[in-house]
C-alpha cells in the first residue's frame, strides 16, 4: 500500500497545498506542490488530498493510505462529521476518486509527523503546480524524509 501524506498551507499572502507519495517500503515516489486560490486552510488540505489521489491514479496506484495532519479533513472524508458547504464540491470530487481505489484508509497524523509535507507545501513555485521527483528533492526535504524513515522521536511542547 502506498502512503500519501498531504498538507495545506495558508499564510497572509499565499494559499498552497503539497504532498509526498511513497511506496510501502517508504521510498519516495514523488512530491507535488501547487498554489491554491481559496483563502481557507480546509480547502487547501482537501485540495492536497484531491491532487495526491489524482496522481496516485495516474501512476496506477490503487491501494493508498491517505495521511493528513488535518483532523477536520480526515473526519469529513470518513463521513464522521458534516462537510461545510464551502468545500462540498471538493469533497464530492475526492469521493469520486476514492471509488477508483481497491483499498484505502484515512489516518490523522500529528503535525510533527507531517514535517516533510509541510516543507513541500511551503515551496513557492509561482502560480502553477510542480511535480518533484526524488532526484530533484531539496537537501532539507531529504533530511526530513530521512528523519521520518529512521523513526526520529518528536516531542510536543507542553
Amino acid at each position: 500500500m502506498a502512503a500519501l501524506h498531504c498538507d495545506g498551507s495558508l499564510t497572509a499572502d499565499r494559499a498552497a497545498y503539497g504532498g509526498l507519495m511513497h511506496n510501502n517500503m517508504g521510498v519516495p515516489i514523488l512530491a507535488y506542490v501547487g498554489k491554491g486560490v481559496e483563502a481557507s486552510v480546509l480547502s487547501m488540505e482537501l485540495l492536497a488530498i484531491h491532487r495526491g489521489l489524482s496522481l496516485c491514479l495516474e501512476k496506477d496506484i490503487h491501494s493508498v493510505s491517505i495521511r493528513s495532519d488535518s483532523k477536520l479533513a480526515v473526519d469529513i472524508l470518513m463521513g464522521s462529521i458534516t462537510c461545510p458547504w464551502s468545500v462540498y464540491v471538493l469533497k464530492c470530487q475526492i469521493g469520486a476518486l476514492l471509488h477508483h481505489l481497491s483499498h484505502k484508509e484515512f489516518r490523522h497524523v500529528w503535525r510533527e509527523l507531517n514535517q516533510p509535507e509541510d516543507f513541500i507545501a511551503s515551496i513557492n513555485n509561482g502560480d502553477g503546480e510542480a511535480i518533484i521527483h526524488p532526484l530533484e528533492f531539496p537537501e532539507d526535504l531529504m533530511r526530513l524524509i530521512h528523519d521520518d524513515a529512521s523513526k526520529k522521536t518528536y516531542f510536543r511542547p507542553p
